[in-house]
Order: C-alpha cells, then structure tokens, then sequence
C-alpha cells in the first residue's frame, strides 16, 4: 500500500509542477477525503473546491464543514441554489470566514422551471423522469464553473469503483487537464488510508441496512441507496433509473 500512496503523490506533485493553476475536488465522499490529504500533502495550500447540491443530505453539509475545519480546508462551495436554500451551517461558516458559498443564482433559476415542467407532464421528480439533465444543470454546470480558471483539477476518480470508470488514466486531458491520483486504489485501501490518517469518514458509511447492505458511493440523498459487498460500489446510485451505477456527468462531459 505505501508503493500506492508513493505513486499517487509522484503523479500529485508532477501535476502541481506541470500546472500553475490547479485545485482538488472533494465531494467530501471516501475517495475525495483520501485524494484532498494525499494533494495537501504535497501542495498544502492547493485550492479545494466542492460541487454540492440541494438534494445532498443533511450529513454531507454538517461533515464538509467539520473536515473543512478540522483540516483547514478554506472550501470553495458551488451551489445552484437560492439564498435561501443555502443550509444554516453553511452560512455561519461563511461569515466567519472559514468557507466560501458561490451561488449559481441564474441556473437555479432554470432548474426550478425545468422541475416545474417535469413534474407537471409527469407527476414525478425531475431526478427520478430526467437524472441527466437533473446532473447536468446541478453538477456539470457548476464544475464547469468551478474550474474556469484552473488548467488542471485533481479528483478521487477510481476504476475500481464500477463498470463505467475502468478506461480512465492517470492523467487526462480534455479542455483541461485531470488528475486521478488514486486510479488504481481499492475500496478497502482507502478506508484503510482514511483510518491511518485519522480522518473520521462521513457517517452514512457506517450506517447498516437489513441484509448487511451499506452505503458505498455517496450522492444527493434521493439517489444514493446502499447495495451488498458482492455489489459495485456505484450500484446504489441512482437507483431505478435510467442511469443505475452511471455517472452524473463530472467526467464524462468537457468542462473547459
């Protein structure tokens, strides 16, 4: 495992070489959390963004604010969303200045419409009828945002994680270059690096289910259901659509 972390942080420090302006995303999921130590370690003030949504759980926004916090983060947050909208512990942490909360008021603005629309012709949530276009204007969107200034961006991408991550490489360039650092990383060694590190993991990865089922991959709340071992760790998410263990787009699309 040392020979992985070694690895993971040559292709960090080459990429903190190769590229002036680089950030880390953190969905402040298992992998986010092990990628964000592994690049502070090399670059401890490298930029730390996260694309949050109106549908993540309580849990998610309460955790990002503890890491944020606990290992000094200065979290950039991009979030389509109203004002209102923005969780209460976010904003406390912004005005005393441990955090930022950029606000796409503009697409908020065209996903309500669009809800709206969907939930008229159908008589459902837009993420249950149109998951992708659901991603596209709360997640891509805002990463496209997010990364407008930056030449390259690192990420906790793993090919082990499902069927729709096993092609990607190290370093790609599409727009912009991304890093996926920890690529060939199991499940179990980022646990198992987590937990060395001391760095609590978010609580829904301790939650347990009937049948012994867990969360593995976290999302927004109303698409992220837990899925046995034997599973891949991306079956749970968006579960009964028609992008079951997909992607929602952050990948897959050019964001620059």
């Amino acid at each position: 495992m040392q020979e992985k972390v070694e690895h993971s942080k040559e292709i960090v420090k080459n990429a903190v070489r190769d590229y002036r302006r680089i950030a880390v995303a953190c969905s402040f999921g298992k992998d986010s959390m092990a990628t964000v130590l592994l690049a502070r370690e090399v670059q401890p003030k490298i930029p730390v963004f996260s694309i949050m949504t109106v549908f993540k759980p309580r849990a998610t926004f309460d955790y990002l604010v503890r890491m944020n916090e606990q290992l000094g983060l200065n979290v950039t947050v991009f979030m389509v969303a109203r004002e209102a909208e923005v969780p209460a512990v976010l904003k406390e942490r912004e005005e005393q200045g441990e955090l930022e909360v950029r606000l796409l008021s503009a697409l908020a603005e065209r996903f309500e419409a669009e809800s709206a629309e969907t939930e008229l012709a159908y008589g459902k949530k837009i993420y249950e009828v149109a998951p992708d276009r659901c991603c596209e204007l709360l997640k891509v969107e805002p990463a496209k945002e997010a990364v407008k200034d930056y030449d390259a961006w690192v990420c906790g991408l793993r090919n082990t994680e499902g069927r729709t991550r096993k092609d990607y490489k190290e370093v790609e360039f599409r727009g912009l270059a991304k890093v996926n650092p920890i690529l060939t990383w199991t499940e179990a060694e980022v646990l198992g690096y987590l937990a060395v590190k001391g760095v609590p993991l978010h609580p829904w990865y301790s939650r347990v289910f009937p049948g012994g089922k867990r969360i593995r991959s976290l999302g927004c709340e109303p698409c992220t259901v837990p899925v046995y071992d034997w599973q891949e760790e991306r079956a749970g998410r968006w579960k009964g659509t028609s992008k079951c263990g997909g992607e929602c787009g952050i990948h897959t699309k050019r964001l620059k």
